[in-house]
């Protein structure tokens, strides 16, 4: 809600992005909403962008994609996170003429006023609208809390499905109840495992946690959390595969997380490597479940299964399977040890590393010289 709700109503009316019976039918559905403008956003009559650029350009202010910046640290740093909170702003960067500083409501002269005598510094105002504010502040001061909150609202009611870390025999259920940052990793694999992702990527970059999930075999850039977060997060997954050192931060690393979610269970192969900024991590999604598949549930045409199964039974020779990130090449030759795995038989694999524990197989976990780290590039 801005400062003058009916002066904002007449800017809008004046150019023409709303009309006067728009504007009476919002007041008619008032009930209760914080101002005729706020339902005028709600029912999509006009956006919020539109708003604040339309009201930048009556205070002669210029308007700013807060969503398209990557602010630095050490301008963050030039306000605190409760002065940022309270007036609602975000630092921008340095101006020829002071502190570039972005509100959301120009019209709004007492917080103008108030930050002019709290900062006692040149300030030079742009405006955006309160949404990119709000996004902003999460970003740049939120919590781990609130970035989580941000997960949920993505992924909905698949959150109250829980996330269970262990094997399932010792699972400890994480919840709304536990740590932030435990439930922003938990809300960050459910959302990776609802989409479909083959692995996750944490990326410590300059100045900001990239995180990436690779879908259908594309990288895709996702929602990411405080740069500030990114020690925490990282020690939080270590901790979660039993098997990592938190205090080892300059050489690779391997581990394994089991979980569970819709009482799934879901493996995660973790590789960390140091980079120039911290240690970036890939997680690998093993869906178990994909992993017990039959010949006839990988899509094969018939004439090129009745192929396969013909390669399969012949007593020697050499079967390739190749094929890029997330193309199924894991599933495949598991459904290749099921259709051949027979009491008559004996069967040694040697797997690096071993994807799924098969009944009746002898699997050899290949240890090659040197040191052993994965990275899915």
């Amino acid at each position: 809600m801005h400062a003058n709700d009916d002066y904002v109503l007449k800017v809008l009316e004046e150019i023409g992005l709303v009309s006067g019976k728009q504007i009476a039918q919002a007041r008619a559905k008032l009930n209760g909403a914080p101002s005729v403008v706020d339902v005028l956003v709600r029912d999509g009559v006009v956006s919020a962008d539109d708003i604040s650029r339309s009201l930048a350009a009556q205070a002669q202010m210029h308007w700013i994609d807060l969503s398209a910046v990557v602010i630095p640290p050490e301008i963050i740093s030039q306000i605190s996170a409760a002065d940022a909170r309270r007036f609602k702003v975000i630092p921008v960067t340095f101006g020829e003429s002071g502190l570039v500083l972005a509100i959301s409501d120009p019209l709004d002269v007492d917080t103008i006023d108030s930050l002019n005598f709290l900062l006692q510094r040149d300030l030079e105002l742009v405006c955006t609208s309160p949404e990119k504010i709000r996004q902003a502040l999460i970003k740049y001061y939120g919590t781990a809390e609130e970035a989580a909150d941000i997960l949920q609202h993505k992924i909905g009611d698949e959150v109250d499905l829980g996330l269970e870390i262990g094997d399932g025999s010792e699972a400890v259920a994480v919840d709304e109840a536990d740590a932030p940052i435990i439930r922003l990793v938990s809300m960050l694999i459910i959302e990776a495992h609802k989409l479909g992702a083959s692995d996750i990527h944490l990326e410590p970059l300059d100045k900001k946690f990239r995180v990436r999930f690779r879908i259908d075999g594309v990288l895709q850039e996702m929602q990411a959390p405080p740069k500030r977060l990114q020690s925490a997060i990282i020690s939080r997954l270590k901790i979660m595969t039993g098997s990592m050192s938190i205090a080892e931060k300059r050489l690779p690393q391997d581990g394994r997380i089991q979980v569970k979610i819709k009482k799934k269970p879901i493996d995660l192969r973790v590789s960390t490597v140091p980079t120039n900024h911290g240690e970036s991590i890939v997680m690998r999604v093993l869906d178990k479940s994909s992993l017990l598949l039959g010949l006839p549930e990988l899509g094969f045409l018939s004439d090129d299964q009745e192929k396969f199964e013909r390669l399969l039974r012949s007593p020697d020779g050499i079967l390739l399977v190749t094929g890029p990130t997330g193309s199924g090449k894991t599933s495949t030759l598991y459904a290749c040890l099921n259709y051949i795995n027979k009491p008559d038989r004996k069967i040694i694999t040697v797997e690096e590393p071993v994807e799924y524990q098969m009944t009746g197989i002898n699997q050899v976990l290949y240890f090659a010289p040197g040191p052993q780290y994965h990275h899915d590039w």
